[in-house]
């Protein structure tokens, strides 16, 4: 029976059906069925045009067991193989894992980049080093060219890719060698690790400027020195907030900047610090007895045995208000420095802790510590007469009956309260006019301000009486003497506002606290309000002064005003204020165009002055409807003649 199945066999592999094959064979389907089913045999001439049909001989049709086709053997890999196959794959996912790792940071960096650029430098922030950025960009394009190599599988893009990545790279590594070389960057931290001193240097310029940084990443540019420095630096943390930085310059004189952080007191208020360690203080070290500080009204003297220094207060500049530096003929020869472990009392004088004295040197020096060894005086060096005793009456209480009793704020005022003229319900706008009123009153402390508004919240009421929390980023500005040049800090401050609206006016007070603030309101759930422009969102009061900055070769703001509207505006008959420090450019009717001093600059160098044009005769009355038209710049020394804008 082996033709019968090999009949059917061989036409099925052929893909034939018996109707097929019997044409083929030139008869019946029947004739074929009966053939593979055993039940009749072909004859010898049906057999031959089977085997025809089928490309096999007669032969190979009728046999019992038909050799099956030989197919080829494949031999089997080896372990060795199989496990260098693994191997190879093992390696090729690991390439590419680290391929995709570095597009990641790639990315990251470039995402880093771009909200530097275009977010944080426009706020005054950079980067804490000036190499930092070239670096970054060399990291970006290093990741971009391991991650193409490994994912690019195109020979022709893979290498215009790797010649651009070496260009750039080349560019960059210059940038980062000029950077390290021509614009060094001195970074020093506290021992806490809470506080670090940001030096940066321009060989090219010859200009160093102290810096505060922020995240550990980012610095502004806050004190320039004033004088050219040669040579190294030495940096010495006096306390953990008090950094002396010694320097020598083209003279070969020695000359010190120094870096505070923080105070000792209330942050809001600010203290003389000659006035918080008046009093005779002697040394707590047993091996170097003899030596004394005596403060007292005529000066700082230092005695050790029968030797004395005495240093006027002239003579003594302050940094901030934890430290000073005793100069002799513009030179510094000491530095008093506040330890951390002190506060301030009441009568802010200084207690509780030591008082740092350390010799100015570029050599290494080691400070002393002095403790109080007298009484604590009765009343300050620079105290003010006692006020007379406040009334009880609740600040809040009394203003709401001076709004019922004098609607229009035309009577005395209750102490604290300050009225705004404008009729504006703007919390923002609002929050600027009273601030400025009471900066306007301190105006005796002889240091300049500048207050940029960073954020106003209704926290209760409403219009008509609320209460506001006001956030700031202020500057205090002391334009220097005795040879040093202008130095200041920059803090945070939040402030909340009893605002209650009068007849074309509002009474402002400041709030000791929220819960007197809140008094008599309904809490509401507001969120911040930002300043769309914050060169809008700012105002400046100056100090005041005694002599013109006693600042040798230095100009007065009216001065450089004067020198500006001769040299930008001599088109416009500009009127002077009495004080020189804003000028009517334009008066229309409706609008007004106005030069405002606008302080000291961040570098320390120029004054700035601010146009703006206003809708009402100036911008304290322009009810917020004012605009930026422009910033000017003019040197403070008169060596150097030239406005910028």
């Amino acid at each position: 029976m082996k033709l019968a199945e090999n009949i059917q066999r061989l036409r099925k592999a052929a893909g034939w059906t018996q109707e097929q094959l019997a044409q083929k064979c030139a008869v019946s389907r029947q004739a074929v069925s009966k053939w593979e089913a055993g039940q009749s045999v072909p004859s010898l001439d049906k057999l031959r045009q089977l085997a025809n049909s089928f490309g096999i001989s007669v032969d190979e049709l009728v046999q019992d067991d038909p050799e099956p086709e030989e197919t080829p053997q494949t031999e089997s890999p080896s372990l060795v193989e199989l496990d260098q196959a693994r191997q190879t794959r093992t390696r090729r996912h690991g390439w590419t894992a680290a391929a995709i790792v570095c597009l990641i940071v790639a990315v990251g960096i470039l995402a880093l980049q771009i909200v530097t650029y275009t977010i944080v430098r426009a706020r005054g922030w950079e980067y804490i080093a000036d190499w930092i950025s070239p670096l970054l960009n060399l990291m970006m394009v290093l990741a971009l060219t391991l991650s193409g190599s490994v994912l690019i599988r195109t020979p022709g893009w893979r290498k215009r890719g790797l010649g651009i990545a070496l260009v750039l790279m080349a560019g960059f590594g210059w940038q980062l060698q000029q950077a390290i070389q021509q614009r060094p960057t001195t970074i020093s931290f506290s021992a806490d690790g809470r506080h670090q001193v940001v030096i940066k240097q321009d060989k090219t310029t010859g200009k160093t400027m102290l810096c505060r940084s922020r995240y550990g990443l980012y610095r502004r540019e806050k004190d320039t020195f004033p004088y050219t420095v040669e040579g190294p630096m030495k940096l010495q943390w006096l306390a953990e907030d008090v950094c002396a930085i010694t320097y020598q310059t083209l003279d070969r004189s020695v000359h010190q900047m120094i870096a505070t952080f923080g105070d000792r007191g209330d942050p809001i208020s600010y203290h003389n610090m000659a006035s918080a360690i008046q009093g005779e203080w002697s040394l707590m070290e047993t091996n170097a007895a003899g030596w004394k500080i005596v403060v007292d009204r005529t000066g700082i003297h230092l005695e050790n045995g029968t030797l004395q220094e005495d240093y006027a207060y002239d003579d003594a500049v302050p940094f901030g208000t934890l430290a000073l530096a005793l100069c002799r003929d513009g030179l510094p020869q000491w530095t008093l420095a506040l330890s951390e472990e002190g506060t301030l009392n009441e009568q802010d004088l200084f207690v509780n802790g030591s008082l740092i004295l350390c010799p100015v040197a570029l050599k290494p020096t080691a400070p002393l510590n002095f403790v109080r060894t007298s009484a604590l005086p009765d009343a300050g060096l620079f105290q003010t007469p006692d006020l007379p005793e406040e009334d009880e009456t609740p600040l809040v209480e009394a203003m709401r009956q001076t709004i019922l009793a004098d609607p229009t704020l035309s009577q005395p005022l209750p102490n604290g309260a300050m009225k705004l003229d404008t009729a504006s319900t703007d919390p923002l706008w609002l929050s600027l006019l009273a601030l400025r009123q009471r900066d306007e009153g301190y105006r005796v402390n002889g240091v300049d301000i500048r207050v940029e508004l960073a954020s106003v919240q209704v926290l209760a009421g409403t219009d008509a009486d609320q209460l506001v929390e006001v956030k700031t980023n202020e500057w205090a500005v002391s334009p220097g003497n005795q040879g040093a040049g202008p130095s200041g800090e920059a803090f945070t401050m939040t402030y909340k506002l009893r605002l209650m609206r009068a007849e074309n006016a509002v009474l402002a007070a400041l709030m000791p606290s929220l819960e007197e603030g809140i008094s008599g309101l309904e809490p509401v759930e507001l969120d911040p309000e930002f300043p769309t422009e914050a060169e809008l969102a700012h105002y400046f009061v100056s100090g005041m002064y005694d002599t013109t900055y006693m600042y040798i070769n230095r100009r007065s703001p009216a001065q450089a005003i004067q020198i500006l509207l001769d040299e930008a505006f001599a088109q416009k008959e500009a009127v002077l204020s009495d004080d020189g420090q804003q000028a009517l450019l334009e008066s229309t009717g409706d609008q007004s165009l106005w030069l405002l001093y606008d302080g000291i600059a961040e570098d320390r160098l120029h004054y700035r002055f601010w146009l703006v044009r206003c809708e009402g005769p100036d911008w304290l009355h322009c009810e917020g409807q004012w605009q930026s038209e422009g910033e000017y710049t003019i040197s403070i020394r008169e060596a150097e003649d030239e406005a910028q804008s």
